[in-house]
């Protein structure tokens, strides 16, 4: 297998795939942090609790960047700015504030008030429970100008207590990124 080195400022028009095909319509424009739909939010300091067995509102309130101000501090929620398909990746980074925090995780990507998050991930350890964990994951989306997207994570302890997430030492891990590719 060979393998093809490509300058960042060449990248425009048809880029050969791993298969031989082509992948068209790609433009050192139209992705990454210097496009007009990117951003990154992220959580540089404090703590997080969740309700036992209960679907919460991730609260992202830093943005590392936010080409087109679609990313709201306030309430947590990225608007898509215009119809096409995105790319996004999270990292959850978890330490508890004590042993044996929560047997079960989940966070995903909502698509405004859907019950079912459209890119997720599970940590399910059974009968165990942990100290330190990530939960991350990455994928496209097809979205449509004006779909309200929102990070939210559930935690299930199976006793009721309050599950308790904080930053860690590096609080600044936990974060959600994404912009347009097409």
């Amino acid at each position: 297998m060979s393998l093809i080195k490509v300058k960042g400022s060449s990248i425009d028009g048809a880029l050969a795939a791993v298969d031989g095909s082509a992948l068209t319509g790609i433009s050192s424009t139209s992705f990454g942090f210097w496009s007009t739909t990117g951003f990154k939010a992220t959580r540089h300091s404090g703590n997080h609790t969740f309700n036992d067995a209960t679907v919460t509102t991730l609260a992202l309130s830093n943005e590392d960047y936010d080409n087109g101000n679609n990313y709201n501090t306030s309430t947590y929620k990225y608007v898509v700015p215009s119809t096409g398909q995105y790319f996004f990746i999270f990292n959850v980074a978890m330490e508890a504030g004590v042993d044996n925090e929560g047997k079960e995780w989940n966070a995903g990507i909502y698509i405004g008030s859907a019950s079912d998050p459209k890119l997720r991930t599970n940590f399910n350890i059974k009968n165990s429970r942990f100290r330190k964990m990530n939960l991350c994951n990455s994928g496209t989306l097809p979205l449509n100008q004006n779909d309200e997207l929102i990070m939210k994570v559930y935690c299930d302890r199976s006793d009721n207590n309050q599950p308790f997430w904080q930053g860690g030492q590096t609080p600044i891990m936990t974060y959600w990124e994404g912009w347009r590719i097409n």
